[in-house]
């Protein structure tokens, strides 16, 4: 499309900025330079467009929501909406975070938090394809992608660089650490490890073997050791208590990659309240011989 008119001069709306006349942009809102805003947009109360973002036909941004540089935001998203949770307070109000160089696609849904303390916040550099929802108090790393109509409910946790493959849902106050792979349709009620793949319901299919070797922070001791401590914790332990085997690893050096499987494990199982949700275990697949394994 060609360039949108500028909007009339305001002091809280950068020279730069391109606006459409036909949006409407509340007095309140902070617009940034080189933003560029399409028809028929809404800006609420209470929010600010950083430097060089998108915003196009009918995006809706309701209310205290910050945005940052550089991001692209598509038709019909609507970022900043009351949180859908029968304790908000109105009161409050709550708030959502966005960072930088993210692609927010077609129709997805991103809720301030309930509360003031904790707000909803979305990374740098994701990818939200269409349909896709993040709920109130949501914390979501950066170069996380989340595929057609993935659903995070409230107070849940990702990772840096996951990839939630189409329609995975996490229930609340679910964490998930990070680089971790969900096959398309899964779903977790309980805390995911970094670095696994999630094939089914609450179940482990094995290491992200493909984004660890992709990952240029890890070497390639640090695969091996994450493959020790995943086996150790999710594979082998025949019956041993968890926390047995997770104190007999903390008392070993690591590298990166085991040393943040076993700090997330050893926090997951720490979580008291709504968080003491247990942690996803691994899924056995037959093999030709009749001998159950891992898909690791």
């Amino acid at each position: 499309m060609n360039p949108p008119p500028t909007h009339p001069a305001s002091p809280n709306i950068h020279p730069s900025a391109q606006i459409h006349p036909s949006a409407h942009i509340d007095p309140g809102a902070r617009i940034g330079a080189d933003v560029v805003i399409e028809r028929d947009v809404i800006v609420g109360p209470e929010c600010s467009i950083g430097e060089g973002t998108r915003l196009r036909d009918r995006v809706v941004i309701v209310e205290r929501t910050t945005i940052g540089k550089h991001n692209d935001i598509h038709p019909y998203a609507v970022l900043g909406g009351d949180p859908q949770d029968r304790a908000f307070n109105k009161d409050e109000r709550g708030l959502l975070i966005v960072g930088d160089n993210n692609i927010i696609r077609e129709h997805v849904t991103l809720n301030r938090s309930t509360g003031n303390e904790v707000p909803t916040r979305l990374g740098s550099g994701c990818m939200l394809m269409s349909a896709s929802h993040m709920g109130h108090n949501c914390q979501v790393g950066d170069r996380v992608v989340m595929a057609n109509a993935c659903i995070l409910a409230g107070h849940s946790r990702i990772g840096d660089g996951c990839v939630l493959s189409g329609s995975t849902a996490v229930h609340q106050f679910t964490h998930v650490g990070q680089g971790v792979m969900f096959r398309g349709g899964a779903m977790v009620s309980q805390h995911v490890p970094p670095f696994v793949i999630v094939g089914d319901h609450n179940r482990l299919s094995g290491l992200n073997r493909v984004g660890l070797r992709r990952n240029p922070a890890m070497k390639p001791e640090d695969r091996t050791e994450a493959t020790i401590v995943y086996r150790a914790l999710f594979r082998d332990r025949e019956g041993t208590p968890i926390r047995e085997v997770l104190a007999e690893l903390r008392s070993r050096p690591w590298n990166t990659a085991a040393t943040r499987m076993l700090e997330f494990v050893e926090d997951a199982l720490s979580q008291t309240g709504p968080r003491a949700r247990g942690l996803c275990t691994a899924r056995a697949l037959p093999v030709r011989a009749g001998v159950a394994r891992d898909e690791d």
